[in-house]
């Protein structure tokens, strides 16, 4: 099993964040703390200083790059070729993977740290932050799928030659 660890491990930390910074300002728009990296270091060392905010960012580029390096075994192993719309195509299960997964976060730490808990899709802290939750996470996909560059596994199917039966292919030949 070869897949392009240090490509999708690049494409991951891209888009982990860019995930995180596009959220950050969505939340910052609206007026709401949808930050994933706070969150994530109240939820893992609760606290919400400077350490629990690297502690969040260094759990979610860890994310990212899981997440990325499972885009690749599929680029590799399921569609044997990789691209932004097939990235595009795998983040759709992606996004409501990591939507479901921020809703069954445990809150007993946010909420001793007086941070609401965020909801599936972090739902609690506004639409437009849910909107830009899914749009980021399809953004992810894409650039995974755009960076990852040529599949090692390619499509079996590309070496099999069909004949063309088609009606204007076989009037050609019967005229000649």
């Amino acid at each position: 099993m070869r897949i392009r660890v240090r490509r999708a491990a690049a494409a991951g930390i891209a888009g982990g964040i860019l995930v995180v910074a596009v959220v950050r300002v969505a939340g910052w728009l609206v007026g709401s703390d949808a930050d994933l990296c706070a969150l994530g270091g109240a939820v893992l060392l609760g606290r919400t200083d400077a350490v629990g905010w690297l502690a969040g960012a260094a759990a979610q580029l860890l994310i990212a790059i899981i997440a990325a390096l499972v885009y690749a075994l599929v680029f590799e192993w399921v569609t044997r070729r990789a691209g932004a719309l097939i990235g595009l195509a795998i983040a759709v299960p992606h996004v409501v993977i990591a939507g479901l997964a921020v809703g069954f976060v445990p809150a007993a730490r946010m909420l001793d740290l007086g941070i609401g808990p965020p909801g599936a899709f972090l739902e609690y802290r506004g639409g437009w932050v849910v909107a830009t939750f899914v749009l980021a996470h399809l953004a992810f996909g894409t650039i995974v799928g755009a960076w990852y560059g040529k599949a090692r596994h390619a499509d079996p199917r590309d070496r099999q030659q069909w004949r063309d039966v088609s009606e204007g292919a076989n009037a050609a030949r019967i005229g000649s």
